[in-house]
């Protein structure tokens, strides 16, 4: 079995974030950027299908965005995962990226739930429609039993377990399994694991366009109240009625 996990590079979300001068974009200057941690959980997930025993025969990265994504790519290697595919692409091209996968035979392809940048899953969702394959999203557990891959998952406070039918694909949350820390040893075995760079001239598929970006605007001064309970909430009272205006 052939896994393939979708994975994105994203600002670490420490990152002090300007607007560009062009008004619809961010400033890439002095970004620090990371893989996105959602992917981490969906590679953490795949090593321990193989750890369980599970006949995984490779595990491989496919990430489809800037020639940067390649730092991304290597540390899911360093992670553990056997080998990366960059589809070097200014935009986001599900067909693309699917057609990709599928030539690669996979049979499972993993991704996060979201990417935390845009806070959706375009691309896994987008990769599951052109493939026409069952798809689950948001699973926290996987657990290959028996030659069934059962996949779980919390649905407004319920319990879900779907046995699903591959090949599919699946978006990871967190659940119990923590990303692993890659070893500086891993880290250099990285470095000689293969990474392929295809280039596309695909266009944007998501059928999105960035009109306009804006910082949030900066919070007004923070009343702090003190006293005993009684005394706080005449003291807020007064100040939504006086200060506010909202009663």
């Amino acid at each position: 079995m052939k896994i393939a996990i979708i994975v994105s590079q994203t600002p670490d979300t420490t990152t002090k974030i300007k607007i560009a001068d062009s008004g619809i974009a961010i400033d890439e200057a002095g970004i620090t950027w990371i893989l996105n941690p959602y992917a981490e959980f969906a590679i953490e997930k795949a090593l321990r299908l193989k750890e369980a025993g599970a006949p995984v025969d490779e595990i491989i990265l496919v990430a489809m965005g800037p020639e940067r994504s390649a730092e991304a790519l290597r540390q899911g290697l360093a992670m553990g995962a056997d080998r990366a595919v960059l589809i070097k692409s200014a935009v986001l091209n599900t067909q693309v990226l699917a057609e990709k996968i599928k030539s690669l035979g996979a049979d499972l392809i993993l991704g996060g739930k979201k990417s935390i940048d845009n806070e959706a899953a375009w691309a896994e969702a987008g990769t599951a429609a052109h493939l026409n394959v069952p798809y689950v999203h948001v699973a926290n557990k996987l657990v290959w039993d028996n030659g069934t891959l059962v996949a779980s998952r919390e649905n407004a406070g319920e319990k879900q377990s779907y046995e699903v039918t591959l090949p599919a694909v699946i978006t990871c949350d967190k659940g119990d399994d923590e990303p692993r820390y890659a070893s500086v040893v891993n880290i250099m075995k990285a470095k000689k694991k293969p990474l392929d760079i295809e280039e596309s001239s695909a266009a944007d598929s998501t059928g999105l366009a960035m009109v306009s970006a804006s910082l949030p605007a900066a919070r007004s001064d923070v009343k702090l109240f003190q006293g005993e309970p009684k005394d706080v909430a005449l003291q807020l009272l007064k100040a939504l009625r006086e200060d506010a205006k909202v009663l």
